[in-house]
C-alpha cells in the first residue's frame, strides 16, 4: 500500500478537529479532578500565605526552570514553568508539571534498608539508620579494596556533579569501572572523535535553521530538552511563509513529530543511515556541496564520493529504504539549497542507543552543506567554565585500579575506541566471566526496567555480591537491592544542572530545595563524601570538602571569574538572538553575589563562546573534518577502505523471518516517561484508550498487516522474540509502517505504587539486543517477533 504523510494527515485530521471541537478535554479535565480526590496520599495543605520559589527541575535532562508555588512555606501546591529560564521560557512539560506527586507519592523510601532475606522480597527489607547503613558499606569498601577492585558504578545521568563525585569516588577507591546508561549520545560522541577529533556533547543552533532534516529524532516529544524543543518549533510555525523554517521527519512511525512536520518521509525501520547517504549522492553528483568547505577543510572527500557513487544512488537507496528515487532527489536538492539547514540524529529521546555509522552517515550531510559549526547548523555544546576540582588523590591500589583492564571490556583491544560498552559489562556478568565478590552501586537509574534485554540485567544481578541502590523510590532494580541509601527528590536537594544536551549556548542551572526533605533521606553527595572520610587515606583526601554543598559552591566560583555571563532574572530572554560570541555583561559583583541570585532565580547563560572557526574546529590527526576516520585506523581497527568512511551498516534484525514474519519496533512517547521514575498519575490518565485500556497495553499495526493476519481493532494477541512473550491489544493504524508492530517503552512496571504497577507490558522484556562489530555499542530498534490472536 501507499504509505505517505498526506494518507496519515487524512486519517488523523477528522480526530484531531474532532477533539478540539468536543468537550473531550473539558471532560479529561474534570475526570482528571475527581480522580485525584481518591489518592490516600492526596496532600491537602492548610489554609494560609502563598509563596514562589524558583528551581531547576531534573525528571529528563532537558534542565527546564520551573516555579513552585508553597503555601505557609512548607507545602508545594503547584509547578509551573519559569518565565525567566532562557531554555524553556515559561513552558513546562507533562511530566514537569506532575512533579509533586513524586514528591508527595506512596513509592518514596523514607529511610536506608537493608535486605534481611532473599534477594526482591520486600517484606524482609529491614529499617537501619545512616550510621549503620554507612558503616556496613565502609565495612564492606574496606574489605573489599584489600583483596579486589571489584566496585562497577551505574549512573542514569552522565553529566553535573553529583555523577562526577560517583566517578571520583571510583578513581580514589582504584576502580575504572564507571558506566553510564546507554544512550544515543555514546554513539554521537565516538562519531564526533573519529571525525572531528573531539567527543564534545553536540549543540545544535536550531532556532536560527531554515530547514531542519530530522532521523528518526522525536523532536517534539521529548528529545534533548523537551520545552526547549517545543519553544523552538513554536518559533519556525510562527514565521511567515516565505521564510517559515521547513521541517522533514524520516521515521518509520507516523508519530507527532512526524504528524507535525512539513514532510513525512516513511523509511523502512533502520535504513535512516542508508537515505542520509542516498542524500549524500545527490548532493555531490550535482555540485550541490559547499566547495570552499569541502575544499579547504576536508580529508577523505574523493573516497566518500567514490563510496556514494558506487553504493548509495537514489536508485539503490530507493530499494532500501523504499522512499520514490524522485523524493530522494527532491529532499536533497531542498536541503542543499536551504540556507541554513541541520540534519539531526538520534531516535526517540536520545535515550535509544545506536550505530556511530549511523551517526557519521547523518553528519556528513552537515558536512556537505557547510553547516558544521556555523549558524543554523550543528556545533559543539559549549563547556562550563567551572572551577576545578583538585586532582585524584591516588595510592598504590588506586594506581593499579587506574591502569587495570575495565570490567567492559572498554578501550581494550577489542573496542579501542569506545569509553564504555555497557552490554559487553551485562553479558560477562550473566556468563559469570567477571571476578568474584562484585559490589555494583546504582544511582538515577533503573537498568532492570529500563534498559532493552532487560532479563539480561536482571540475570546479571544475580552473580553481583552487593548490589546497593541510591535511589529515591522503590523501582524494580532497587528492590533487587541489598542495601538502599535513598536521597530526597529533586525539589528536596540542592544540585547543579549543566548545560541541557543539544543547546548551542551555556546554561547553569541551580536546582534549590524548595522545601526540607521529607524523610530521612541522605543527598548522594554527602552520603559519598561521608563514605570517603570513614575509608581514610587517599580515598578521605579526594573528598576534601565538608559536604556536598561546600564542593559545589568551589566549582561554581569559576562562574564568577569569567567576564561574561548572566543570572537570567527576567522574562523573555532569547540567547540565540544574541549570536555567539558576544559577551554579557554579569549582574552581579562577586561570587556570593552570584550565589544568592542563582537561589533566586535558578539559571546562568552564557554567549560569550563562539562556534569555532573552520581553521580551528577540527582536532584530528589531519586537523580537518574526516570523512576518512584516521583515528579508527590509529588505534587499530582493521578492514576495508569503507570501514573508515560513513556508511549503512544493517543490523540484522534477531529472529528467524519464518518463525518471527514481522519486526518489531520501540517507541517513546511524551506521555510516557521513560527514565529513572515511572509514569506519575496525572500522566497515565492522559493516555488514551489505544495506548492503555485498563491494565492492556497496544501495539500499533497497519490495517494491511492486521488484516493478512485475520486481526481487528482491539484485539487480544500475544507478541514472541526469542527472549520471551508478553501479551497486548492492537490498535490499527495508517501510522504504522506495513510489516512492523510498534510498542510503546515506559509501561509494565512491577514496581513503585499501584497507579502504575502492572499497568500494560514492558517492551524492553522481549526486545534482543546486537551490537556494532567495532564500537560495541547496542541497537535494539528492530527484533523480529511473532504475533498471535489470543
Amino acid at each position: 500500500m501507499k504509505l505517505d504523510r498526506r494518507a496519515f494527515v487524512k486519517l488523523i485530521a477528522g480526530g484531531v478537529g474532532g477533539t478540539l471541537l468536543s468537550p473531550l478535554p473539558w471532560k479529561l479535565a474534570d475526570d482528571t479532578a475527581i480522580w485525584t480526590q481518591n489518592w490516600f496520599w492526596r496532600p491537602s495543605p492548610e489554609r494560609g500565605g502563598a509563596s514562589t520559589v524558583n528551581t531547576v527541575c531534573q525528571l529528563c535532562p532537558g534542565g527546564c526552570g520551573i516555579s513552585v508555588r508553597l503555601i505557609n512555606d512548607r507545602n508545594a501546591v503547584n509547578i509551573d514553568g519559569n518565565p525567566t529560564h532562557p531554555v524553556n521560557q515559561g513552558g513546562i512539560c507533562p511530566l514537569g508539571a506532575a512533579g509533586l506527586q513524586f514528591l508527595y507519592g506512596p513509592s518514596r523510601i523514607e529511610t536506608p534498608l537493608q535486605q534481611t532475606g532473599k534477594r526482591g522480597d520486600l517484606k524482609t527489607f529491614k529499617p537501619i539508620s545512616w550510621d549503620e547503613a554507612l558503616q556496613i558499606l565502609a565495612s564492606q569498601l574496606q574489605k573489599m579494596r584489600q583483596q579486589t577492585t571489584g566496585l562497577v558504578c551505574v549512573s542514569g545521568k552522565s553529566e553535573g556533579t553529583v555523577p562526577e563525585l560517583f566517578s571520583r569516588f571510583l578513581q580514589a577507591y582504584g576502580s575504572p569501572n564507571y558506566l553510564t546508561m546507554p544512550a544515543a549520545a555514546d554513539a554521537q560522541a565516538l562519531g564526533s572523535l573519529v571525525s572531528q577529533g573531539t567527543s564534545s556533547p553536540i549543540g545544535y543552533d536550531l532556532e536560527n535553521a531554515k530547514m531542519v532534516m530530522s532521523f528518526g529524532c522525536s523532536y517534539i516529544e521529548g528529545w534533548t530538552a523537551p520545552s526547549r524543543m517545543m519553544a523552538a518549533f513554536g518559533g519556525w510555525r510562527s514565521q511567515t511563509n516565505r521564510s517559515r523554517t521547513r521541517t522533514v521527519q524520516v521515521e518509520a512511525r507516523g508519530s507527532l513529530s512526524a504528524s507535525k512536520a512539513d514532510e513525512w518521509v516513511a523509511v523502512v525501520p533502520g535504513t535512516e543511515a542508508a537515505l542520509a547517504l542516498g542524500l549524500a549522492q545527490v548532493i555531490v553528483s550535482e555540485g550541490l556541496y559547499d566547495r570552499s568547505f569541502i575544499g579547504q577543510h576536508t580529508h577523505g572527500f574523493e573516497e566518500f564520493r567514490s563510496l556514494l557513487r558506487r553504493d548509495y544512488t537514489p536508485e539503490k537507496v530507493a530499494g532500501i529504504t523504499q522512499v520514490d528515487k524522485s523524493k530522494i532527489v527532491a529532499l536533497a536538492r531542498d536541503f542543499a539549497r536551504t540556507k541554513p539547514a541541520v540534519a539531526l540524529h538520534g531516535l526517540g529521546q536520545g535515550r535509544m542507543p545506536g550505530s556511530v555509522y549511523d551517526f557519521l552517515a547523518v553528519q556528513s550531510l552537515n558536512a556537505l552543506v557547510g553547516s558544521l559549526h556555523q549558524a543554523g547548523g550543528m556545533s559543539r555544546k559549549p563547556q562550563l567554565p567551572l572551577a576545578p576540582w583538585p586532582e585524584v588523590v591516588l595510592d598504590a591500589t588506586s594506581l593499579r585500579g587506574k591502569s587495570a583492564p575495565r570490567v567492559d571490556g572498554a578501550g581494550g583491544s577489542q573496542f579501542p575506541l569506545s569509553t564504555q560498552v555497557f552490554y559487553n559489562f551485562v553479558n560477562k556478568a550473566k556468563e559469570g566471566r567477571v571476578q568474584p565478590g562484585v559490589m555494583l552501586w546504582v544511582y538515577e537509574a533503573n537498568p532492570v526496567h529500563n534498559l532493552a534485554d532487560a532479563q539480561s540485567f536482571t540475570a546479571a544481578l544475580e552473580k553481583m555480591e552487593t548490589v546497593v541502590s541510591f535511589s529515591s523510590f522503590m523501582d524494580e532494580t532497587t528492590q533487587l537491592a541489598d542495601l538502599v541509601l535513598p536521597g530526597p527528590t529533586y525539589l528536596e536537594r540542592l544540585e547543579d544542572v549543566p548545560t541541557p544536551p543539544g543547546l548551542q549556548y551555556r546554561v547553569f542551572g541551580l536546582s534549590n530545595p524548595v522545601l526540607n526533605p521529607r524523610f530521612e533521606t541522605r543527598h548522594p553527595g554527602d552520603v559519598l563524601i561521608q563514605l570517603a572520610k570513614s575509608l581514610g587515606g587517599s580515598v578521605a583526601a579526594s573528598f576534601p570538602w565538608s559536604d556536598y554543598e561546600a564542593a559545589l559552591r568551589e566549582r561554581v566560583k569559576g562562574l564568577a571569574n569569567v567576564p561574561s555571563g548572566r543570572v537570567a532574572d527576567e522574562p523573555g530572554i532569547e540567547p540565540w538572538n544574541v549570536g555567539l560570541g558576544q559577551n554579557l555583561e554579569p549582574n552581579y559583583g562577586s561570587f556570593d553575589e552570584l550565589w544568592e541570585k542563582l537561589t533566586e532565580y535558578g539559571c546562568w547563560f552564557d554567549t560569550s563562546e563562539p562556534m569555532p572557526s573552520w581553521d580551528s574546529a577540527f582536532k584530528t590527526p589531519t586537523g580537518k573534518f574526516e570523512f576518512f576516520c584516521q583515528k579508527m585506523r590509529q588505534v587499530g581497527i582493521e578492514g576495508s577502505i569503507v570501514t573508515y568512511l560513513p556508511h549503512y551498516a544493517p543490523v540484522e534484525p534477531a529472529g528467524d523471518t519464518n518463525t518471527y514474519p514481522l519486526v518489531l519496533v520501540p517507541y517513546e512517547s511524551m506521555a510516557i516517561t521513560n527514565g529513572p521514575v515511572a509514569n506519575p498519575p496525572f500522566m497515565t490518565k492522559l493516555l488514551f484508550d489505544f495506548q492503555l485500556k485498563g491494565n492492556d497495553s497496544f501495539v500499533e499495526i497497519n490495517p494491511e498487516t492486521a488484516g493478512r493476519a485475520g486481526l481487528r481493532e482491539g484485539d487480544r494477541v500475544e507478541l514472541q522474540t526469542e527472549r520471551g512473550t508478553v501479551k497486548v491489544r492492537v490498535h490499527l493504524t495508517q501510522a504504522a509502517r506495513p510489516g512492523v508492530v510498534f510498542i510503546p517503552t515506559g509501561l509494565g512496571h512491577t514496581a513503585f505504587d499501584s497507579f502504575i504497577k502492572g499497568k500494560g507490558v514492558n517492551a524492553n522484556e522481549i526486545l534482543v539486543v546486537r551490537q556494532e562489530q567495532i564500537t560495541g555499542l547496542a541497537t535494539w530498534w528492530d527484533t523480529r517477533v511473532k504475533i498471535s490472536k489470543i
